[in-house]
């Protein structure tokens, strides 16, 4: 038990430094961004990768909305 503790603290400290450095924002705002995903998803079957991805597809779509807009 003690191990998978340790190892989604890894994967969640790894996402969030990944997406800061592609998102390029700060590490705090990132981490507020992840914390406020993962009050939505269910908890027991997080996949950090695909986590990210959409993560990064919903950022894009909704940057891509803001441009045409104007």
């Amino acid at each position: 038990m003690r191990k998978k503790i340790d190892s989604n603290k890894i994967s969640y400290v790894k996402l969030i430094i990944d997406l800061s450095n592609e998102i390029g924002i700060s590490i705090e705002e990132t981490k507020h961004l992840v914390d406020t995903v993962l009050t939505f998803a269910n908890k027991k079957k997080i996949n950090y990768k695909e986590l990210k991805e959409e993560i990064l597809t919903y950022l894009v779509i909704n940057m891509f909305s803001l441009i045409c807009e104007f």
